[in-house]
């Protein structure tokens, strides 16, 4: 480029210009370990984008000479960091982001720090969520660790089933323990403990054995909930495990599954609960009308992966008091309710979860047995997504009372993935 190339760039071209060629660099920096990796910046720069560099370079302890090390980065990570630095932008990756982000709190680069949390929300998944977690936490990132323990939450079985636990710590792994939403069955989730101390036994040079696995899970083990497992797995795993659970433990877990009393055990009872969805087939401005109830409304839908369905949301008349019978055909059971409405919309949630298979229709009914006329949906969704499920409505086959796939009752069906 000529020696006027300042003409022709914007300031940030300028500022990334000056980087790439070392143009009047003032200070340089020896990365990894092995130092032996060189690159060169402006004091002025740093100082400008990062408080950490302004104390370094220009405080009362600053550094004298002209080159620093830092060995706990390396030169392909701190040329990215400065890039950001340079001109806001720089080029994020899976594999780099951790990394990336580690420099940037380091060096106090809030914004950047930021970026990489939205940054590895988006690209979230369930081999990465554990790290992402145990990042969260090492960086102090509480929408992050949050975000992340939503996320396995949602995707608790294939997290669990893999024994991807492992990537947690202590407090992370506490974390999770701890959440009332997990939908893995509680012999999983003691698997996945078991998986994760047999890990850290290793980590720690110790012998595998239940002894060291109750030493480096210490007080963790509590939040395993044993009173909800299947009694004769409990009693198989208390055969197996002598050495996990003291004498004691063992005969109040074994007493409780007799007498179902397990409050002087240590270990909670309290059933966990799964995150509900609900998928609305009508967008809110495209409710109107009066949709009478002489004979039962239903609607077949199929889903795109295995969910429970628990229950299922209907139109009605504020005010109005109805006599409801809803259920799944195919399941052969109905709830029977009567309900007064504060609102044109109401739930009704089944005694017990219908476990619907990917890509086979069922048949929703719901007779409101000729109550008030209520309002009705027009301008249906045939497909619906919600989060990673697709739900497919078709027109019964069956006598609808008017409701098809476009329009009637039949509001939204309430989910769970377990």
């Amino acid at each position: 480029m000529a020696s006027d190339w300042q003409d022709s760039l914007t300031l940030l071209e300028s500022m990334d210009y000056m980087l790439t060629n070392e143009v009047d660099c003032d200070i340089s920096f020896k990365l990894g370990k092995t130092g032996s990796d060189i690159v060169s910046a402006h004091r002025f720069v740093l100082a400008s984008r990062s408080s950490v560099f302004r104390a370094m370079l220009y405080g009362p302890l600053a550094e004298k000479g002209c080159s620093v090390e830092i060995p706990d980065v390396e030169s392909d990570i701190f040329r990215c960091f400065l890039r950001y630095l340079y001109t806001d932008k720089c080029v994020m990756t899976p594999d780099s982001v951790a990394a990336l982000m580690y420099t940037a709190h380091k060096y106090n680069v809030r914004r950047l720090v930021n970026e990489c949390g939205q940054f590895l929300m988006k690209n979230m998944s369930t081999s990465n969520v554990c790290t992402v977690m145990e990042h969260a936490y090492l960086f102090d990132d509480s929408k992050l660790r949050q975000n992340s323990l939503d996320f396995i939450e949602n995707h608790s079985i294939d997290v669990i089933k893999d024994k991807l636990l492992t990537d947690l710590g202590r407090e992370c792994l506490g974390d999770v323990l701890r959440s009332d939403k997990l939908g893995a069955n509680e012999e999983d989730i003691f698997a996945a403990v078991l998986s994760w101390s047999d890990y850290r036994c290793t980590e720690k040079g110790l012998e595998v054995n239940d002894s060291n696995r109750r030493q480096v899970l210490g007080d963790l083990l509590y939040l395993v909930r044993f009173p909800l497992m299947n009694p004769k797995m409990c009693v198989n795993i208390v055969e197996n495990h002598a050495k996990l659970l003291t004498a004691e433990e063992q005969n109040q877990l074994l007493k409780g599954h007799i007498t179902n009393d397990f409050s002087k055990t240590g270990f909670s009872s309290k059933k966990r609960k799964y995150p509900q969805r609900v998928c609305y087939r009508f967008r809110e401005s495209n409710m109107c009308g009066r949709w009478s109830y002489n004979a039962p409304d239903t609607l077949q839908f199929k889903v795109s992966e295995a969910v429970y369905i628990t229950g299922v949301v209907l139109f009605g008349n504020t005010g109005s008091t109805y006599n409801v019978i809803a259920g799944i055909l195919e399941c052969g059971e109905v709830v029977h309710t009567r309900v007064t409405l504060d609102s044109n919309t109401f739930q009704v949630m089944f005694n017990t979860p219908f476990s619907a298979k990917p890509d086979t229709y069922y048949t929703l009914k719901a007779d409101l047995q000729c109550g008030p006329r209520g309002i009705a949906g027009r301008n249906g969704m045939i497909n619906v997504t919600c989060k990673s499920t697709v739900f497919t409505f078709q027109t019964a086959p069956t006598p609808t009372n008017g409701t098809d796939n476009t329009k009637g009752q039949i509001y939204g069906i309430i989910f769970e993935k377990r």
